[in-house]
């Protein structure tokens, strides 16, 4: 029997033998699905992803970041710029991101990918609303900026918010680049920045 052990922050996990012991078939049922895993998401993952979308955005601001046809567009085109934190099998958060290769982010930005360039565009970040005020988002993000650290070439993070969740970023590391070009209905928006070489965030509940 193997025990699987995250060995970074990131998405790769390893195996660590330990001692075999006998279970029962209601014990190796309950175990067959990871208790908690990162990873990045998939076509087959855009229903859940745009369910808990439209759940946290449509009740607030009566808008979407993404449309369905946009998940799986970027999932689709960059899996890699996307991370989901799923129990049990159950998508509870995730993150999707594309490429980007200007230096503040345009209308055009919310619909395009552009690859091989240093810039992520953060177009959403979503909890499942029974696990929101446990500190998801922050943990989420904390181990997304992680993750894209290590990914060659990557230099910053570029994102769009709304006022009241300015503090939340800023606790994150990003730090304000002022108001955005980019308006939604009558919504107006704060451009966030992160460099990704040599920050350091610490992980905190944020209530998120």
């Amino acid at each position: 029997m193997t025990k699987q052990v995250s060995g970074s922050p990131f998405l790769k996990p390893f195996f660590l033998k330990t001692p075999v012991r006998v279970v029962t078939p209601r014990q190796q049922r309950r175990h067959t699905l990871p208790a908690s895993e990162f990873r990045n998401l998939t076509p087959q993952d855009a229903i859940s992803v745009f369910e808990i979308e439209k759940e946290a955005f449509v009740s607030v601001s009566g808008e979407c970041p993404l449309t369905l046809d946009e998940v799986l567009n970027f999932v689709g085109q960059c899996p890699e710029l996307s991370l989901g934190w799923f129990e049990e099998g159950q998508l509870v958060a995730f993150i999707i991101g594309s490429g980007w290769h200007k230096e503040r982010l345009s209308q055009e930005a919310m619909t395009q990918h552009v690859p091989d360039t240093p810039t992520v565009h953060i177009h959403v970040l979503s909890v499942h609303r029974h696990c929101r005020q446990q500190g998801k988002g922050s943990i989420l993000l904390w181990r997304y900026l992680q993750y894209l650290r290590c990914m060659p070439g990557l230099r910053r993070a570029l994102l769009i918010c709304e006022d009241f969740l300015v503090p939340f970023y800023l606790k994150a590391g990003f730090k304000e680049k002022g108001p955005s070009e980019i308006s939604v209905s009558s919504m107006q928006f704060q451009e966030m920045e992160y460099m990704l070489n040599g920050q350091v965030y610490a992980r905190r509940n944020s209530g998120c």
